[in-house]
């Protein structure tokens, strides 16, 4: 950008010297879309040969760069997933991988190979010790999440409302969240999600919904918690059956010689009038309960 004579000059002697493909590369990443688009007619004129795009996020612009290149032309888009790289990133091949597939139709990944895109982005996460961001375009958890009542009642009768794509298509899945902001139709729709009937009585979603705001009134938080939601509902209609009474459990995390750390769960329960006790280890404090339990 700030040397085109000479940019084009060490251009044309790798081609020459035999490069596979002159990757044009925003290095700063402060480059605009119109600036990018620009260079690369410029170099398509001086140049009949394969290029690629390297963009850089520094100006947030590094997918939307790598979209303008792929239009233009440009066969060879990298980026990585997620966008990690150095200061702020390069382009995130998680969104531009949807957006090339779904947005502009160039067929650059199979739609079976597509639906892993999720899965990938936070194994990548997962591998790079990062926490995942739920607002990520195409593979966040908050991505195609319905919180307020009358959004839910939009998707019941048509998704495309608020969702651009369908999720399943990126791998990722919709989600209708319980909270005292929620209406009727998240009732409902959690109802028939969970198959749990009732859906249709009125006077019973009523009754949901009071209760679950008297709940978090309280303190409670039903956003991410299913299993809550489910005994809630089943507590009301009254099809609830009590299988044992907590008599109390214990929770240790322990640093053996060799430096793993074992969590341990002791639980106390009366099943039938029977007491039980149990011992149980665990990958950290939840599961050692659980395996306990």
């Amino acid at each position: 950008k700030d040397n085109p004579q000479y940019a084009l000059k060490t251009l044309k002697v790798a081609q020459a010297a035999g490069a596979d493909c002159l990757v044009l590369c925003d290095t700063n990443g402060g480059s605009m879309p119109h600036e990018i688009e620009k260079i690369i007619k410029e170099v398509q004129k001086e140049i009949g040969f394969l290029l690629g795009m390297h963009a850089h996020n520094d100006a947030g612009m590094g997918v939307a760069n790598s979209i303008i290149a792929a239009r233009l032309g440009i066969a060879h888009i990298q980026g990585t997933i997620n966008g990690y790289g150095e200061r702020c990133g390069n382009a995130d091949l998680c969104l531009v991988i949807p957006n090339l597939k779904l947005k502009l139709g160039i067929d650059c990944i199979p739609g079976e190979k597509l639906k892993l895109l999720t899965h990938i982005s936070h194994l990548v996460s997962e591998l790079a010790n990062l926490i995942p961001n739920d607002h990520q375009p195409y593979v966040g958890k908050s991505v195609f999440t319905h919180k307020g009542g009358m959004h839910v009642s939009a998707i019941s009768r048509d998704k495309k409302t608020y969702e651009h794509i369908d999720p399943t298509l990126v791998g990722n899945k919709r989600r209708v969240l319980i909270s005292e902001l929620a209406g009727k139709s998240n009732i409902v729709y959690k109802l028939k999600e969970k198959k749990l009937g009732s859906e249709e009585k009125k006077s019973f979603t009523k009754k949901i919904i009071h209760r679950i705001k008297e709940l978090e009134n309280q303190g409670y938080e039903f956003e991410g918690a299913e299993g809550s939601f489910e005994l809630l509902v089943k507590k009301t209609s009254g099809s609830y059956k009590k299988l044992f009474d907590l008599e109390g459990f214990r929770v240790t995390v322990e640093k053996r010689d060799d430096g793993k750390l074992i969590s341990e769960a002791t639980v106390k329960l009366r099943v039938k009038g029977k007491l039980m006790h149990t011992v149980a280890e665990g990958n950290g404090p939840v599961n050692a309960l659980d395996n306990a339990l």
